[in-house]
């Protein structure tokens, strides 16, 4: 209580701030390059488990600076009301500086990843839930030296980066409602920022990783890639694997029987490979229609597993957009009662509906599915989203 207590007021002296600050920058003119932004996600859900229920999904409050030499400053916190881990919901989404470098920019610091795959903000994974492989392979963020360098068609990023832990994420979770999501929500195996609680205990991974990306940007808004992640497990992530005394994190609770003890996922193992490539395509011109898809090759310590997806959508001209995508996880490895060694599978159906700038509704439903080997769970989820900024 005392922490979400501290976290709350801490919020509220951003906001303050960043009010006063947008205020006399406007009024006064001290500082014209420094700019602030924010957004608002408000939910209500209805899932299996649930009678419905509103959510405050999230909150951004973010910061830019114009800087000499054509270079930049960007800070952006997110605040998750119904997190209770993260500093009770505080979560630094981005702290980086960015510089022409050449003839390319180096960005230094914490923030999207722009150096493999399709990098998932808000536009380009269409849909307001990141995804099933999304989540698995690009939505969390990286901490490191980042340059990116354009030529003509050429598109090429190279990111030397601390190394993501290796954790979880969950399918067909209403965030908060901890009690619900004990038997309608199924973890898989994701890569983790150690900061968003990718480790136990959470802190950050001991190895260094290399993303790189080499790519095409063409006219008519198609561009492709193919990207490289190589990194380390270190001992904590090796602990975690194997499910060593005290070292939960990849053993999450098996929603069909939840009172049973979870399997180990890869008893005595020693190996530390942490190595995916994948490769990207996207048709995304300013109207009409839009596809995005992704396919990634994974192989951690000895487990070896594949993910995909694949967006199809419209835009209309008038600013209704509607989009579709199926994507799967599939692990290579006898199934056992822990959920990470189940393949799953996700449809999402999206709809986004206008209201006026900066201000729209997203209606969104999501079908999960898993191969258990003993059973389905019921954890399919459907939300509608208020989505306002500034």
């Amino acid at each position: 209580m005392k922490n979400r207590v501290r976290a709350t007021l801490l919020l509220t002296a951003i906001v303050i701030i960043s009010g006063i600050v947008s205020g006399t920058l406007l009024a006064a003119e001290v500082a014209p390059g420094v700019q602030v932004h924010g957004y608002m996600q408000n939910r209500f859900y209805s899932a299996p488990g649930s009678t419905g229920q509103f959510r405050s999904e999230r909150i951004s409050i973010s910061s830019s600076a114009a800087l000499p030499n054509n270079s930049n400053a960007y800070v952006e916190l997110y605040y998750h009301p119904w997190a209770t881990n993260q500093a009770s919901g505080i979560y630094l989404e981005s702290a980086y500086y960015e510089s022409p470098l050449g003839e390319g920019k180096i960005r230094i610091g914490k923030g999207r990843r722009m150096t493999f795959g399709i990098t998932p903000s808000y536009p380009n994974r269409k849909t307001s839930n990141y995804g099933l492989v999304g989540e698995a392979m690009t939505q969390d963020r990286a901490q490191g030296i980042q340059y990116m360098y354009q030529k003509g068609e050429l598109d090429f990023g190279i990111m030397l980066q601390t190394a993501y832990r290796i954790g979880v994420r969950y399918a067909g979770e209403v965030p908060g409602d901890t009690d619900r999501n004990v038997t309608h929500q199924v973890g898989h195996l994701s890569f983790r920022d150690a900061g968003a609680g990718g480790g136990s205990p959470s802190r950050y991974n001991s190895k260094l990783g290399v993303s790189t990306r080499l790519g095409g940007k063409w006219k008519g808004g198609l561009k492709a890639g193919a990207s490289l992640y190589l990194g380390k497990l270190d001992d904590e992530d090796l602990k975690n694997l194997r499910g060593d005394t005290g070292f939960t994190l990849l053993r999450p609770r098996n929603p069909l029987a939840p009172s049973v003890t979870v399997d180990p996922l890869l008893p005595g193992t020693t190996d530390t490979t942490q190595r995916v490539w994948g490769i990207d395509l996207t048709y995304q011109p300013p109207s009409g229609f839009v596809f995005t898809g992704e396919y990634f090759d994974a192989e951690v310590s000895e487990l070896e597993y594949k993910a995909w997806y694949a967006t199809v959508g419209y835009v209309m001209p008038k600013g209704w957009k509607m989009f579709a995508r199926y994507g799967r996880q599939d692990m290579d490895t006898p199934i056992t009662n822990n959920p990470l060694t189940w393949d799953t599978r996700q449809l999402s159906i999206s709809l986004v509906q206008p209201l006026n700038k900066g201000l729209w509704l997203q209606y969104e439903w999501e079908r999960n599915s898993e191969n258990s080997g003993n059973g389905n769970v019921k954890n399919d989820i459907f939300f509608v989203e208020l989505f306002s900024g500034f």
